[in-house]
């Protein structure tokens, strides 16, 4: 591994060498997944999601180069433990899909069996809303084209719910930065998901008074004394 007193860095990657002297990549010594370029590791998410008081268990795995959290959570809305995760976890950390079970399968040795776990489906709201306004009606064109739907979404419809994520939520911010003159963060999107949320977050931010503008300090020119006499 190299000459004495040189360092040894352990990247938890398992590899292996062939008889040509090739180095094989073999998976990871740990459970870590790499989602959108970044190395994450599902424990700490799954974590998080116990710190949900109606949270009774959790699982956390990959579907589609996605995040997809499993819990088994009473009466919890999914929407309300999406939004405890984005106080607590940067955004690549947010599951893509959250699938609510009444149980999570098991191995005989007892412990949670990931590869059992059923497909996640993406959520469809109910009541599934036609818009209302010219603002619901731009935003749920919007969704739709950014998520390459094959159907318009409804105005209930969650952007992560339909494989929404942190990239695809910045296209989003910047499709409506063109089309309603609105500029929006990532986390706006996270916090108001739907057609119908983020349209009341756009209106409320446009009908929001301006903040004073900070008079600016004059400049007084000395005179020829004061010039002098400093």
């Amino acid at each position: 591994y190299g000459p004495p007193g040189t360092r040894l860095y352990h990247t938890g990657d398992l590899a292996h060498h062939d008889h040509h002297g090739h180095l094989h990549y073999d998976g990871r010594a740990d459970n870590q997944v790499k989602i959108r370029g970044f190395r994450v590791e599902p424990s700490e998410v799954e974590a998080a999601l116990l710190t949900h008081p109606q949270i009774a268990q959790a699982a956390v795995t990959t579907h589609r180069d996605q995040l997809s959290a499993y819990v088994v959570s009473g009466s919890a809305a999914m929407e309300d433990v999406r939004r405890h995760l984005t106080a607590r976890l940067p955004e690549h950390l947010v599951p893509t899909y959250l699938t609510p079970l009444d149980r999570l399968p098991l191995t005989p040795n007892g412990k949670i069996d990931k590869r059992a776990l059923p497909e996640p489906a993406a959520v469809v709201s109910a009541g599934g809303r036609a818009p209302r306004t010219p603002l619901e009606e731009t935003l749920v064109g919007l969704f739709t084209r950014t998520l390459g739907a094959g159907e318009a979404l409804s105005i209930d419809d969650d952007f992560f719910h339909h494989g929404g994520h942190s990239l695809l939520g910045a296209r989003l911010t910047n499709h409506i930065a063109v089309a309603v003159d609105v500029r929006l963060t990532v986390r706006d999107v996270f916090e108001h998901p739907t057609p119908a949320r983020l349209a009341e977050h756009i209106t409320a931010l446009k009908t929001a008074p301006a903040a004073p503008k900070k008079a600016r300090p004059t400049l007084r020119r000395r005179t020829e004394t004061e010039r002098i006499s400093s």
